[in-house]
């Protein structure tokens, strides 16, 4: 279903036309009719009744549709959830072939923002057009501040998004080939910390999450949830934030708005659920401005990594806004995600 009041796709398609194909000769007549019988009036009707059922058939089954007839491009989709009708973009990379199983990966926005802002400052469906992934951007609760119900963070209402998410995944999963061995999610903000919920509460369906600037709890939420729920299978893990985040805190007792779980005790809680062993390794990612540390031997070869930003803010780091590009980071935060993601499929 297709929003009225968005931009139409930027790639030209048409819904499957109906045809009409030949009928196929009947088998020894080199004909499409079959050969003159001595046969009654009353058989001669039975016979013309068959035929014409029959070719009314072949022409029915040769209207159906494939499973999906649209190809590569951009679309916007909507979702019904009670009585709204929530949207999300959907990228399917230029060179798909239906068939060809096709890693997914789900991009959320973080709080008050919504998708076309989103996929704008990410670049992603340029990236999913590279690497051939397909991309689906949704928007949050448009209740309050348009974002995430985490459970712990629920500013913009307490709507359930995992259901809304799962829902889409579903749809997109029985319209095209997804592997469903490559399925991802990464945010930013609050939907970093709703890439991690789900990470959390959908761990047998995700390979990884991915999450910038955001946390996996806040212990003195009002909520009686206070962080992630812990998986039930190991998942692999990517983290990236910034050390001057005025929004969201890189350690406890920072200055920011939001006091919780600090990003290095995030990075210790999924190694711990996963099983890493060994004591983490910290390397220079870019000399004087960014590190990362990288928790090995987790369960079923998973890992995680903390990606720390000497000079990061709250922006996305190498993402693009109304000032230009981020670079105070040193840091490609999409290109690192789909790097990472890329290297760690479910088992």
């Amino acid at each position: 279903m297709r929003l009225n009041d968005q931009k139409a796709p930027d790639e030209s398609w048409q819904e499957t036309p109906i045809t009409l194909k030949a009928v196929a000769p009947f088998a020894g007549s080199g004909r499409h009719f079959l050969k003159p019988m001595l046969v009654s009036d009353s058989s001669k009707k039975v016979l013309m009744i068959n035929r014409l059922s029959c070719f009314v058939l072949l022409v029915l089954a040769s209207c159906t549709p494939a499973q999906d007839g649209r190809g590569p491009g951009h679309y916007v989709e909507a979702l019904k959830q009670g009585a709204l009708d929530r949207g999300y973009i959907l990228r399917i990379p230029k060179n798909y072939k239906q068939g060809t199983p096709t890693p997914l990966v789900m991009g959320l926005h973080g709080l008050s923002g919504n998708m076309d802002y989103f996929t704008a400052s990410t670049k992603i469906e340029e990236v999913a057009d590279k690497e051939g992934f397909i991309c689906v951007i949704p928007n949050g609760t448009p209740d309050n501040l348009r974002g995430w119900n985490t459970g712990f963070f629920a500013m913009a209402g307490t709507k359930d998004d995992v259901a809304y998410l799962t829902s889409i995944l579903d749809k997109v999963e029985k319209e095209f080939s997804v592997d469903k061995k490559r399925e991802y999610v990464f945010g930013h903000s609050n939907g970093a910390m709703m890439s991690y919920y789900l990470g959390g509460l959908m761990s047998d369906r995700f390979a990884a999450v991915a999450g910038i600037a955001g946390t996996i709890g806040i212990p003195k939420a009002s909520s009686p949830i206070k962080e992630v729920p812990e998986p039930k299978n190991p998942i692999s893990v990517l983290l990236i934030h910034g050390q001057m985040d005025p929004m969201v805190a890189y350690k406890p007792g920072a200055k920011a708005l939001l006091q919780c779980i600090g990003a290095e005790d995030c990075a210790k809680w999924w190694a711990k659920e996963d099983g890493c062993e060994g004591a983490p390794e910290t390397q220079d990612l870019v000399k004087d401005l960014a590190t990362v540390t990288t928790y090995r031997r987790g369960k079923n070869g998973t890992e995680v990594q903390l990606i720390s930003t000497v000079k990061g803010t709250h922006d996305i780091p190498g993402g693009y806004g109304q000032g230009g590009r981020e670079s105070a980071s040193g840091v490609d935060a999409v290109a690192e995600i789909w790097k990472f993601f890329k290297a760690h499929p479910k088992s």
